[in-house]
């Protein structure tokens, strides 16, 4: 523990995740969403959270909600068009000084290829364009003194250039070649560099982190 090779996308995202559980606003368009503990996000589909959010572009949405990550699941339903599935592996992030800052779960959207009306089998599951990045702090980061939104979960919904529709090959060197290159997503985000963020944050704990 304590070496990370994130992808700097991530590493940014995090750090103003940690500037807005310490009260700081979030510098970036986003959605704030009440959802259900148990489920979050996930009893959405790409298209309702497009419709039911706010973003700078079709690509790419922003959202933060208020719940226990350790109780996230997947939704399944008869009625959905399909669902979120996430990868076993979760990434760690690390600050400069290699102090874990959180981790991140990575989701695909599953739908079934029903177009020509038959019924609903894994055989007809498909793996589509979308991927969800969930950011949550560890409980050790901040001091709790300095925490002022708790429990809060950074999700970032993203389209690929790809899908991968081989269920088997799950590894997260390969979402990462997949996922829109970081310069189209940082310019549709316009998020302030990393070493921005982290002065920023470093300011202020610095009376806190001794």
């Amino acid at each position: 523990m304590g070496k990370s090779n994130s992808h700097p996308m991530d590493k940014e995202m995090m750090n103003s995740l940690v500037k807005y559980g310490i009260g700081k606003p979030f510098p970036r368009k986003h959605t704030v969403m009440d959802v259900d503990d148990v489920y979050g996000i996930r009893v959405f589909s790409p298209s309702q959270i497009l419709e039911s959010t706010k973003g700078t572009n079709n690509n790419t949405r922003l959202l933060i909600t208020f719940q226990n990550t350790e109780n996230c699941k997947v939704f399944a339903s008869k009625e959905a068009p399909g669902f979120w599935k996430s990868t076993p592996k979760r990434k760690s992030i690390f600050d400069a000084n290699k102090r874990h800052i959180g981790n991140i779960k990575i989701s695909w959207y599953y739908y079934y290829n029903v177009d020509d009306g038959r019924d609903k089998s894994s055989s007809r599951l498909r793996q589509s364009e979308w991927q969800i990045r969930e950011y949550y702090l560890t409980s050790k980061y901040l001091p709790q003194s300095k925490v002022e939104r708790k429990n809060v979960l950074l999700t970032m919904m993203i389209k690929t250039k790809a899908a991968n529709n081989n269920n088997n090959d799950k590894s997260d060197e390969k979402m990462q070649r997949i996922v829109l290159d970081k310069q189209d997503i940082m310019q549709s985000l316009q998020l302030p560099s990393t070493l921005v963020i982290e002065q920023q944050i470093r300011a202020s704990l610095r009376f806190c982190l001794c």
